[in-house]
């Protein structure tokens, strides 16, 4: 559903917040109205049901609404929406999400970006590997052995940020990736140049994932669900398991 009007954001607002709305509603009235209005949007989005009657919890809700109103930027309302929605319960009470509203609100709109395009690439190659079926996204052991290859050149033209280097060491020091590396592959026909990331997840890298997609609950099953895609935002076309699998992956051949 799309809002286009301040005034039917608020009155979903207040359907989704419950309870929570009537205690700050004076302060989002006077929040960035086409910030505050496009988590609303992509909170209802996330919700299966928003006349379920739950109330998201007032700590979150505060947290989210203050930090991430003040972009419009459709990743940062994509992850705080995910939250926000995560936070609804019949009592308002769970306030598990306050943790994810700090990591959020400490990085770049690049910086989330390029976390949701590797664990979008993370989700999809594991769905599709029967033999990770059982793989355990709580064990670093086990995620330890697990790296994804993408191509850096798609990964710039779909952030439009030449510097990943730089946001792939601030989500390690966050804790959001595993070891991570970026090399130049030639190609042994033509002696081209083919530059890609290699990168492992790490067990809250993929719990911020579910989170964002509202579903926390189930992050532990992120090697047998599809957790889906953001509508509006653009993903890898190629991924792989190997150089070669990559380069298989976009028809390169050697």
């Amino acid at each position: 559903m799309d809002i286009v009007t301040a005034g039917t954001a608020i009155v979903i607002g207040k359907k989704l917040l419950g309870k929570t709305f009537d205690v700050i509603s004076d302060d989002i009235a006077k929040l960035y109205e086409k910030g505050r209005d496009k988590i609303i949007e992509k909170t209802f989005q996330k919700v299966n049901d928003p006349d379920d009657g739950k109330s998201t919890n007032l700590r979150v809700t505060r947290d989210v609404f203050w930090n991430g109103a003040f972009t419009d930027e459709e990743i940062c309302a994509e992850y705080f929406g995910g939250i926000l929605a995560s936070s609804r319960s019949k009592d308002g009470k769970d306030d598990s999400g306050v943790y994810y509203v700090d990591i959020i609100k400490s990085l770049s709109s690049n910086q989330l970006m390029l976390h949701y395009l590797i664990y979008y690439s993370f989700n999809k190659k594991l769905i599709e590997d029967p033999s990770k079926n059982t793989l355990n996204p709580g064990q670093e052991t086990e995620l330890h052995s697990v790296t994804i290859y993408l191509f850096l050149g798609e990964l710039i033209k779909i952030t439009n940020n030449d510097d990943i280097g730089r946001d792939l060491h601030a989500l390690h020091a966050k804790g959001l990736i595993g070891d991570f590396q970026t090399g130049h592959h030639k190609l042994k026909n033509n002696d081209k140049i083919v530059p890609y990331l290699k990168v492992s997840p790490k067990p809250l890298g993929i719990q911020l994932y579910a989170i964002a997609h509202n579903k926390l609950d189930l992050w532990r099953k992120f090697s047998v669900i599809d957790f889906g895609k953001f509508q509006s935002i653009d993903v890898p076309k190629f991924i792989g398991t190997s150089v070669k699998q990559l380069l298989e992956s976009a028809g390169i051949t050697e």
